[in-house]
């Protein structure tokens, strides 16, 4: 099976304000007798949770949905994206959170996306 595409017709980008993402953690501490914890690697690669807002008009939330429910089975399934911020390069994600949005004018919606990059 393939893995499904971001749709062309939403939007690329998330607005700059209110974006975040962080590194993974790939790192286990363990708690000594004595001393600082110790800290090791734990992973060569990790999830790197993101977040953030889009602007989509009333057509754009709708294929939205359609994506989120039937495409990607109620967000079980991953999908590819290129990688925010820069958007340059390909990657795998998948939502950690339902969509949700507030209307900001009529027929014009504030979408808010969690989602982690995938290694």
């Amino acid at each position: 099976m393939s893995i499904p595409t971001w749709n062309s017709s939403l939007p690329q980008r998330f607005l700059t304000a209110n974006y975040g993402q962080s590194l993974p953690d790939v790192t286990i501490k363990s708690n000594m007798d004595a001393g600082p914890a110790k800290v090791r690697r734990r992973f060569t690669a990790g999830i790197e949770p993101i977040s953030g807002k889009m602007v989509m008009t009333a057509a754009q939330l709708t294929m939205l949905e359609t994506f989120y429910n039937t495409t990607l089975l109620g967000g079980s399934l991953r999908f590819s994206w290129t990688k925010p911020p820069a958007h340059t390069a390909a990657c795998e994600m998948r939502f950690t959170e339902s969509p949700s949005w507030t209307a900001v004018e009529p027929e014009v919606y504030e979408v808010s996306l969690s989602l982690e990059i995938l290694p």
